[in-house]
C-alpha cells in the first residue's frame, strides 16, 4: 500500500525514525498502535524477499486488521520512516468519510482471515 492513499495525511507533523542497514525497525509482536511510512531508504521483512521503499506503508493489513504486527522488519539500506499514531490515521480517514475507517478495518480483517485459510 502506498502513502498517497491517505489523502490529507501530512507526515511532516509526526515523529521520524532513522534506520541503518540491519537495524531493527519493527519487532515481531509489536502493537499496531502506529502506522509506519517509508520516507527514504529500504526495509525488508526478515525471511521475505520483498523490499519496501519510499512511499510504502509498512504492513497496512496488519495495522488495520490486527492488534500486533508479525515478523521482524529491518533496514536494507539507510533511511527514515514516519511514525503516525493510530488516532491520527483514524481521524484522517474519518475526514474522508464517516465509514472509511470502519471499511478499511473490515477489509483488512477479511484479508487476514483469507490468508490464514490459505496458509
Amino acid at each position: 500500500m502506498r502513502a498517497d492513499v491517505f489523502v490529507g495525511l501530512n507526515v511532516d507533523h509526526y515523529p521520524r525514525q532513522d534506520f541503518g542497514v540491519g537495524d531493527l525497525v519493527l519487532d515481531d509482536g509489536a502493537k499496531t498502535d502506529r502506522l509506519l511510512i517509508v520516507l527514504n531508504g529500504r526495509l525488508a521483512e526478515v525471511g521475505k524477499g520483498r523490499a519496501l521503499g519510499p512511499g510504502d506503508v509498512v504492513k497496512a493489513i496488519e495495522f488495520f486488521g490486527s492488534s500486533q504486527y508479525s515478523g521482524q522488519l529491518r533496514g536494507r539500506a539507510p533511511g527514515q520512516i514516519a511514525v503516525v499514531p493510530r488516532a491520527a490515521v483514524r481521524d484522517g480517514l474519518a475526514a474522508q468519510g464517516a465509514m472509511t475507517w470502519n471499511l478499511a478495518c473490515a477489509i483488512a480483517i477479511e484479508a487476514l482471515a483469507s490468508m490464514k485459510e490459505h496458509a
